[in-house]
């Protein structure tokens, strides 16, 4: 059992990545921060929202924040349009 577990945690760790070259784990890391970006661009875009709120992801503890902010937007693809309101006065 303490096998598969040492195992397992040489593959799920952070640990791998200390195996690499310094080049290879700044690779690593950029590509996760493009491919977090442009996931969260392209989703922000379909919410129409500006996609610069991305940006704000790569903030420790603020990405949890705009994660729930963009959760508990208007998503006009499903909540429909907005509905005009008329003042009468």
């Amino acid at each position: 059992m303490s096998d598969l577990l040492e195992t397992l945690s040489q593959i799920y760790g952070p640990g791998w990545m200390a195996t690499l070259p310094h080049w290879g784990t700044n690779l690593i890391i950029g590509i996760y921060i493009v491919l977090l970006m442009s996931f969260a661009a392209y989703s922000l875009v379909k919410a129409r929202v500006t996609p610069l709120w991305s940006i704000l992801l790569l903030v420790p503890y603020l990405d949890v924040i705009v994660l729930w902010v963009v959760a508990f937007i208007r998503w006009p693809r499903i909540d429909g349009p907005r509905p005009h309101i008329v003042h009468r006065g």
